[in-house]
């Protein structure tokens, strides 16, 4: 069944915020392997990627609104593009609003796109992200030839550029379900071997957004490790990637940035790709 287009515009508002704790930073730079000294000690601030954990709420609030009429089952993340406004601490008190922006229609289902936007105690904005959630269905030829287009001048675009700087990523075996419990996002795919392959996958897969997160880590580091210095990262994912994967994450470009990034697998498949990293 199609979502429910007369839902394009609806806001979601009202609901509880998060209030940022020490111990909750600290797991979700463990969940994602982020060993970098800005998250630590008596200054540390929250990973800008765990942006995604104070505002999960919100942006499950539109999935979960049965007018919409999402089937879960079929749900994978498609895309994401994250702003990073200003930083946040513990102690900090987010709220965040989500509005429906498109449902549109792909060769291979749908794209439901979420905005994000949260904000701290004192009113200003932390975070302004998009996320492109995608519907798996009945593949569609109409698309076709467009979505070929757009392969064609992406490759062009990568090409073009020399490579900046590369980084290798191995995902651990428990990565998934340590990436879970930090995230607050626990879609069944990502922790049951079994509703992963009734879903139509090869077994439990990593969440796109901890995928995404290792590029901002390595991103970051090549930054000099202040997490300050990255404004906005924005990626499409394009495999599932499993448990005991190693990644390797390409940036090309100048050397001092704006950066486009790929990420691929020991086997060499992309896994994620049309990355773009802004700098400060």
């Amino acid at each position: 069944m199609p979502m429910n287009r007369a839902l394009i515009g609806k806001e979601y508002r009202g609901l509880e915020p998060c209030t940022v704790t020490a111990d909750a930073a600290k797991a979700y730079a463990a969940a994602t392997n982020a060993n970098l000294t800005a998250y630590t000690g008596k200054d540390a601030i929250a990973p800008p990627m765990f942006g995604v954990a104070f505002s999960v709420k919100a942006l499950s609030a539109p999935l979960f609104d049965p007018e919409l009429q999402v089937d879960m089952m079929r749900l994978v993340h498609g895309d994401q593009d994250m702003r990073f406004l200003l930083p946040a601490r513990a102690g900090d008190v987010i709220t965040s609003t989500s509005k429906v922006l498109d449902i549109a229609d792909k060769t291979t289902g749908e794209l439901l796109t979420v905005a994000v936007t949260s904000k701290n105690q004192r009113g200003e904005v932390v975070l302004e992200a998009k996320s492109g959630l995608f519907v798996r269905g009945p593949r569609k030829k109409e698309s076709l030839e467009a979505e070929k287009r757009e392969r064609e001048a992406e490759e062009a675009a990568w090409s073009a550029q020399g490579v900046a700087w590369t980084s290798t990523q191995q995902v651990d075996g428990d990565q998934s379900m340590r990436y879970a419990e930090a995230s607050g996002d626990h879609n069944p795919i990502h922790k049951d071997e079994a509703m992963a392959k009734a879903a139509g996958l090869p077994g439990i897969i990593l969440h796109g957004l901890c995928t995404m997160a290792f590029v901002h880590n390595a991103a970051v580091r090549q930054a000099g490790g202040d997490p300050n210095k990255i404004r906005r990262l924005a990626v499409r994912f394009n495999r599932p990637v499993l448990m005991g994967d190693t990644l390797t994450i390409e940036a090309r470009g100048d050397a001092k940035g704006p950066w486009l990034v790929r990420v691929t697998n020991q086997a060499g498949v992309l896994v994620l790709k049309s990355g773009v990293v802004e700098l400060a």
